[in-house]
């Protein structure tokens, strides 16, 4: 999702979930259980000092829930707010193959 001009948020991202697919859905996101969290300190460092602000900026999350995985994205600068996010619902089985690559970024 894009907006210029109010800015993306997780919360939006949430209730557009909710709206789209569902509360079954949404509730499954909720109890997902957070199996990988990026960037951690030393991608930041690195970011910062190859001054690629944009992947400075880019937060995400993958979670395991009961019936599918969820991998949210946020690009938000350290200044402002975020203009783009992204969710993607997926299936179980394919969570160790997108956290491998995620990893390896």
């Amino acid at each position: 999702m894009y907006d210029a001009v109010n800015g993306m948020s997780l919360q939006r991202l949430q209730e557009s979930l909710r709206v789209i697919s569902g509360l079954d859905i949404y509730q499954d996101f909720q109890q997902a259980q957070v199996i990988y969290n990026y960037p951690n300190q030393s991608a930041i460092h690195s970011a910062r000092f190859a001054r690629t602000p944009i992947r400075e900026a880019v937060r995400g999350k993958l979670r395991l829930g009961e019936r599918y995985a969820y991998w949210v994205e946020v690009a938000k600068p350290n200044e402002g707010k975020a203009f783009t996010a992204q969710m993607t619902v997926l299936l179980k089985k394919d969570v160790d193959k997108l956290e491998a690559e995620l990893r390896n970024r």
